[in-house]
């Protein structure tokens, strides 16, 4: 081993091997950066999604807080608009209640004046004769023969309370009167 070719043969041996043991661990090594930077990819896009739905949360809170505040908003006024209609409502009853007292006050001051509301009920009560006290000539049907005629002939209550200046009640009391008389005859 004393000569020179065999070291240079010796060196270009562990140069080969050494060059062929070089590719195959770069070869791994490009084998395993390709797995590493798919890794990194997936990573980034992960955090880019997540960003796009973080972003798509904050607009949709922001939203909806825009929403609860027009609709807060609308509701306050319309509480300020009810607020103010009660308290007119609640005015208008204190003098409603005032003049109703006065009113009360001022009946008991006059007791000679009759209510209007009693004249009707008398008026009524007036034209409400017992059947059996009429005799038996003066039925309903011939002393309210226009009634009873525009009645047969198809015409409404309405029509006829305008055209005798009657009111409904007394068309509809005096015909309900009439049936009765009917039932009392026919027994």
């Amino acid at each position: 081993m004393d000569q020179p070719w065999v070291y240079i043969v010796l060196f270009g041996l562990v140069f080969i091997i050494y060059a062929k043991i070089i590719p195959r661990t770069s070869a791994t090594k490009g084998q395993a950066n390709p797995t590493l930077h798919e890794i990194e990819e997936a990573m980034e896009h992960f955090t880019a999604e997540l960003d796009e739905q973080n972003k798509a949360l904050i607009q949709l809170l922001a939203e909806t807080k825009r929403d609860y505040e027009v609709q807060t908003a609308k509701l306050t006024s319309r509480l300020e608009i009810v607020e103010k209609q009660s308290a007119l409502t609640n005015q208008e009853l204190t003098k409603l209640g005032f003049a109703y007292e006065e009113l009360q006050k001022k009946a008991a001051h006059q007791p000679e004046k009759v209510p209007v509301v009693e004249l009707q009920k008398t008026r009524v009560e007036e034209k409400i004769v017992d059947v059996e006290d009429l005799p038996v000539a003066m039925n309903l049907k011939s002393r309210y023969e226009e009634l009873f005629s525009l009645f047969e002939q198809g015409k409404s209550v309405e029509y006829i309370a305008k055209k005798l200046n009657m009111n409904k009640g007394e068309i509809n009391l005096i015909f309900q009167l009439a049936k009765q008389e009917e039932k009392l005859n026919a027994h």
